[in-house]
């Protein structure tokens, strides 16, 4: 399906709704925001917008709240939440049903792939109910869940703005590992981006040098993750990296003070 058609899914739910939460990533505030869909929600007059940060467990509270703020200064309600971990989600679960003025919320969930919105539902729900994946975009077309008898919520399928830089998309893990053509240089962008944001860090959560050229070599032979004869095997290295920060593993998170949406 073109991301055209995701986009009229995602249109025609949110006129179904009284209540638009949009999910985004916490590592990645800035970046993860629609403005195109934030602005026609806020322009509708029997709808209001809700902001869930989730994955708020990848990064510290005080972080969180200061995004909160942030948001709350724009205009825009938001709360931290941890689908994984049960973050949260009793607190939005009763924000939500109070931002109604349905005696039945109708909420569409919206947001890019790989924010976690379908097991953000589940959570809410107590139980699975929308499919989930560890592969973005998994969600290809309306899901309608009945969480309870007072709130109905909307799975759309995740769409990526056209005008998103190539190299947000990465760090957002909107491409699936197993279809990138060139896993090497997106890892070695991707450390470039990593070392922008904090220099250093994510060498030093691998415990090797801060040198790119050989970043991936090294990391190879420390997971040991060789070919024959011995030598680093850096696709199998690359790909460790951009598993590993796909699942959250390493501890990025973008400046709040320097949000990387403008830049």
């Amino acid at each position: 399906m073109q991301m055209g058609k995701y986009w009229s899914i995602v249109w025609s739910m949110i006129d179904e709704s009284d209540v638009v939460l949009e999910v985004i990533d916490a590592r990645f505030p800035s970046i993860c925001r629609s403005n195109r869909l934030e602005q026609r929600v806020i322009e509708m007059e029997d709808c209001n917008l809700l902001i869930a940060i989730n994955k708020a467990d990848l990064v510290p509270r005080s972080y969180v709240d200061e995004w909160v703020k942030w948001l709350k200064n724009d205009g825009i309600t938001a709360f931290g939440v941890s689908a994984t971990q049960r973050l949260g989600t009793s607190i939005l679960r009763r924000e939500i049903l109070k931002a109604s003025r349905r005696k039945t919320a109708r909420v569409a969930v919206v947001g890019l792939p790989n924010t976690g919105k379908s097991s953000l539902i589940n959570r809410l729900r107590g139980k699975k109910a929308a499919a989930t994946a560890p592969i973005a975009g998994h969600t290809k077309g309306k899901q309608i869940v009945k969480v309870s008898k007072s709130l109905t919520m909307f799975d759309t399928p995740g769409v990526i703005p056209v005008k998103l830089p190539e190299k947000h998309k990465n760090l957002l893990g909107l491409i699936p590992v197993t279809r990138m053509d060139d896993p090497i240089s997106i890892a070695e962008e991707l450390i470039e981006q990593f070392n922008e944001i904090s220099p250093g860090l994510v060498a030093k959560h691998y415990e090797v040098s801060d040198n790119i050229a050989t970043f991936l070599d090294e990391l190879a032979m420390k997971k040991n993750r060789l070919r024959k004869g011995g030598l680093p095997d850096d696709h199998a290295a690359a790909i460790t990296l951009l598993t590993d920060h796909i699942k959250g593993r390493i501890p990025i998170r973008e400046n709040i003070k320097d949000p990387l949406r403008f830049k």
